[in-house]
């Protein structure tokens, strides 16, 4: 990275929706429209896009992304900034028609065995279609986004483009682009106007993540929990060469973040961890090796009470956290797909507990706004 003629497609999720409001599954149902709050987040969007050098944006054509969408455009274009827009249905949302339109706590309750089977094995869901014939909705997600993929490096190869879509299928095009199957759909967290972005090689085959679920611009915090406030949020900071103007940002962004340990892989980053947290009783700050790292960190989350919500801050080298990753995700190892990892930003682990798999939450959240490459590069 750079790449000479490498395509940039970056990816949001639709803002809240009425279903969203209203806490209902939403499903390929085209009922739900954008509430006030969601326009108002697809226009700072818009201007949190406006000088990235998107030459086209495709949207699902369902109601809430098409609106999402329109909204970004319009300040785009505002700003002076030519972009296309068009519709590709393969950017819909996963299609659930037996769940479709009902609150989403009610789900488990009507489904259990059905839920269950979405939640551990999704590539085994089976769900019938309304004309009554057996389909699997995951499946068949993951198939139309493969073919999305196949098209849109060879029509858009070597430019920057938006795809405003959903939850579940934002997910599926990132799994997929990095090599991972249907078992890791819930693995990524994608928030309402949660922004993503991944970079391809030349020879399109390469995909690197380097933005994921970053909602700064929005509130400038970081994404809402998904599974509940249970269990512990890893926040990972890859530390290099520290620059004392970002290490104070970061300071301040993570000031009202009651952080119980922060644990410090290696001596080289001590200094870049106590200008993050400046004051901190030394009995929350725990330094250890690069090489013990993971084991340390893997010690804490088997003892942490799944009661309660812990936050844990790991302040270490990228390859370091490279081991975490790859340890909590199963992230594929052969080196051909990467995650970028930008110092010092943050990325987001939560790990709930009570058995449910962790999640990851953000990856390079609150980069500089004119940053669009990053400087340290983990491969997982």
């Amino acid at each position: 990275m750079p790449f000479a003629t490498e395509t940039v497609v970056w990816l949001i999720r639709h803002g809240a929706s009425t279903f969203n409001l209203e806490g209902r599954c939403q499903g390929c149902c085209d009922e739900p429209a954008l509430t006030e709050e969601g326009r108002d987040a697809a226009r700072l969007s818009g201007y949190r896009l406006g000088r990235s050098g998107i030459w086209a944006v495709i949207s699902s054509p369902l109601r809430r992304a098409a609106e999402t969408a329109r909204e970004i455009v319009a300040v785009v274009r505002h700003g002076g900034g030519k972009v296309g827009l068009e519709t590709d249905a393969r950017l819909r949302e996963i299609e659930l028609p037996q769940w479709e339109g009902l609150p989403v706590g009610e789900i488990p309750r009507r489904f259990h065995d059905q839920f269950l089977t979405w939640r551990s094995h999704p590539a085994l869901l089976a769900m019938e279609s309304p004309s009554g014939e057996a389909e699997f909705p995951v499946r068949k997600l993951y198939s139309a986004v493969r073919d999305l993929w196949r098209d849109l490096l060879s029509t858009h190869a070597g430019k920057s483009i938006l795809l405003v879509t959903h939850s579940g299928t934002a997910r599926a095009l990132i799994t997929t682009a990095l090599g991972m199957d249907e078992d890791c759909f819930h693995s990524f967290q994608q928030s309402n106007c949660g922004i993503s972005r991944l970079r391809f090689a030349s020879s399109g085959t390469e995909a690197y993540l380097e933005l994921l679920n970053d909602t700064s611009h929005l509130d400038d915090r970081l994404p809402k929990l998904k599974e509940g406030r249970t269990g512990v949020q890893l926040l990972l900071i890859p530390a290099g060469i520290p620059h004392l103007e970002d290490l104070r940002r970061l300071s301040r962004i993570l000031s009202p973040i009651t952080v119980e340990t922060v644990l410090v892989g290696g001596f080289a980053v001590r200094n870049s961890a106590s200008l993050i947290f400046p004051g901190r009783s030394q009995k929350r700050v725990e330094q250890v090796s690069k090489n013990s790292l993971a084991t340390r960190l893997r010690q804490i989350l088997e003892t942490c009470d799944s009661n309660a919500l812990r936050h844990i801050a790991v302040v270490a080298p990228p390859d370091s956290l490279q081991l975490v990753l790859r340890e909590r995700f199963a992230l594929p190892g052969s080196g051909r797909r990467s995650l970028v990892l930008t110092t010092p930003w943050i990325s987001a682990v939560h790990c709930p507990g009570r058995g449910v798999p962790p999640v990851l939450q953000a990856v390079n959240a609150f980069e500089k706004k004119s940053e669009l490459v990053g400087v340290s590069v983990c491969e997982c």
